[in-house]
């Protein structure tokens, strides 16, 4: 594949791009959502060859791509897990034991608690929430198994309070906005 010229303002007599500077340009470059750029800068950074960059000017690109979003791939949220909708489930492990799970999207990373008792842990290993996710959005009942479970709503939380609530595991305000 020909790569598109390094343009002039890119040109120096300085170093060129470290290894980890080159590397590191790639993989934002494959992984932000670039849509807010121009079409330009876009057709620049599909065909650049980050190893003809100055150190410098690197450094420039870099902090410009950091700015953006990460892009959403198929099925998967801006932080790269699945996606969920904000609310409680309850999902068995391999051995049987059914555990018990709350997910709330936040401004930049999705939170993903276990419920132990009283107590709520988060989880901060990717890979664990990753397979978290990827149980809850592969049980459709593992919202509603939470509210029979514990009686409350699934999605908001509250107690229910009568037997088709119960039975459902979602509250009749809630199963209206559904």
């Amino acid at each position: 594949m020909e790569r598109t010229p390094v343009p002039a303002e890119y040109r120096s007599n300085g170093p060129l791009a470290t290894e980890k500077q080159v590397s590191y340009l790639e993989a934002l470059r494959d992984g932000k959502d670039t849509s807010a750029l121009s079409p330009e800068q876009r057709a620049w950074l599909a065909d650049a060859d980050f190893t003809t960059i100055p150190k410098s000017r690197a450094g420039d690109v870099i902090s410009k791509l950091k700015e953006l979003p990460w892009a959403a791939k198929n099925g998967e949220s801006e932080d790269g897990l699945p996606e969920v909708a904000d609310g409680r489930y309850a999902i068995p492990k391999p051995d049987g034991t059914l555990m018990f799970y709350s997910v709330k999207k936040g401004k930049y990373t999705t939170f993903v608690d276990v419920w132990a008792s009283d107590a709520r842990y988060p989880i901060k290993a990717k890979p664990e929430k990753i397979r978290i996710m990827t149980a809850i959005k592969d049980d459709p009942d593992a919202g509603p198994r939470f509210g029979r479970e514990i009686g409350c709503c699934y999605v908001c939380g509250r107690t229910l309070t009568d037997e088709t609530s119960r039975a459902l595991g979602i509250g009749p305000w809630c199963r209206s906005q559904q």
